[in-house]
């Protein structure tokens, strides 16, 4: 009786609308390439569909260097890679975006990248989803972040956005274009005149929102919000995620919302919460260290930070069931896709697959669908709750560490044969 009763406090103090009873529309999924340059021989989509998944994010880059537009022979993959994905019943998503960062500073390059995008989509009518555009907000994907001082990132991001979803639009009404991509992390904004190499992603949303309201655009960017919520240090416990309030973890992605409400509220572009705009965590992982059997397998060294100290299988297969309960509890989130299903072979990449190298399975192979299977698409709190903004500032992660507390309080209630 007791568990109850704390449990119904801690709902208690969600505070945000009722959502969904059951999280059945949210696709599960990875953000993995092996299965396009598998050339429609190999394991990958079978694979995937084995682990109680249905989608994958497949990249195409722009080269604005290319007479066709494709970063050397990736077109030559991909209708092999469609037809065996179709045949195993998963979906592609193509993430695309330019391969230079310097490309975006040519303001002809917008319209150029846009009838690329257009093209492929003409090409591949198959694929219902895109995803425009890749971490603007580090100058990886769009460098300048700044010039003279003042965010320049944000206006050439929205340029390349704006096209690509007009042109989109244009092939099919239908196609659902998610946009960003967003780095959860960055720089403060700076005060000398520097360029920092990325922009925290609650500002640069200002930003974006900034650009959009005086563009005197009159239609949306995107049709759902796509976020990349890492961990970064590895280590960085899930239920607190990121400590300052400008990075988004998995449980600080109020923050990102709010943001993002704040930037275009009032706007013709959606909002998270009220204007009901889906949300994609269209990359998240958590990296295992190879064991000795398989170390062979992999070249170079680790060099991410954390993974030495949670580079276990135990440890990423608790994340990920955490994760799910999570997901399954924010009605906002409609998508979710572990980055990669199988580890990538230089340790200077990311080993944040279910396999290892070879299609090894880890522990995760079999707890992510296993805790799927147990959840049954419902939040494990009850029903699931849409982000309620404030005027303003961007909250803390009260309402994330509540919904952890609530499904913590489930779980003992459970134990205890209480309900």
């Amino acid at each position: 009786m007791k568990q109850l009763v704390v449990l119904a406090a801690l709902l208690a103090l969600l505070g945000a609308g009722v959502g969904r009873a059951a999280a059945d529309n949210i696709v599960w999924g990875v953000n993995d390439d092996l299965g396009k340059y598998e050339d429609g021989n190999g394991p990958f989509w079978t694979t995937l569909k084995s682990v109680g998944m249905t989608s994958d994010s497949m990249s195409l880059r722009w080269d604005e260097t290319s007479v066709t537009g494709f970063d050397g022979d990736q077109a030559d993959f991909v209708p092999a890679a469609l037809d065996a994905a179709t045949a195993a019943g998963v979906s592609v998503t193509l993430d695309v975006y330019p391969r230079h960062s310097a490309a975006l500073a040519d303001p002809l390059n917008a319209g150029r990248f846009a009838a690329w995008v257009a093209g492929l989509a003409r090409a591949y009518p198959q694929v219902h989803e895109f995803v425009v555009m890749n971490e603007c907000n580090t100058s990886l994907f769009v460098n300048p972040q700044y010039v003279g001082g003042a965010n320049v990132s944000a206006a050439r991001c929205g340029e390349f956005l704006a096209a690509a979803y007009d042109a989109l639009k244009a092939v099919n009404p239908k196609i659902f274009v998610w946009g960003l991509g967003l780095s959860p992390r960055g720089n403060p904004v700076p005060t000398d005149g520097s360029s920092p190499r990325a922009t925290n992603p609650v500002d640069w949303l200002r930003f974006l929102g900034q650009w959009y309201r005086s563009s005197g655009r009159e239609k949306p960017l995107m049709d759902g919000l796509d976020l990349h919520p890492y961990p970064i240090p590895q280590n960085l416990p899930f239920e607190t995620g990121y400590p300052g309030s400008t990075s988004f973890s998995v449980v600080n992605l109020p923050r990102a919302y709010q943001a993002f409400y704040s930037a275009f509220n009032g706007t013709p572009q959606r909002t998270v919460g009220p204007g009901r705009l889906p949300v994609s965590l269209n990359e998240v992982g958590i990296q295992t260290t190879p064991p000795p059997q398989l170390a062979s397998s992999y070249t170079g060294t680790e060099n991410a930070a954390g993974v030495d100290q949670t580079g276990s299988e135990q440890y990423q297969s608790e994340w990920y069931t955490e994760l799910i309960d999570y997901a399954l509890c924010d009605a906002d989130v409609t998508k979710v896709n572990i980055f990669k299903l199988v580890d990538e072979s230089s340790l200077l990449g990311w080993q944040s697959g279910l396999f290892y190298v070879g299609y090894v399975p880890k522990l995760s192979a079999t707890t992510f669908p296993a805790e799927l299977a147990r959840t049954e698409g419902m939040c494990p709190t009850g029903d699931a709750t849409y982000f309620s903004p404030t005027a303003a500032s961007p909250p803390d992660n009260g309402t994330a560490l509540a919904r952890q507390l609530a499904r913590k309080a489930v779980a003992a209630a459970r134990s205890a044969g209480v309900g």
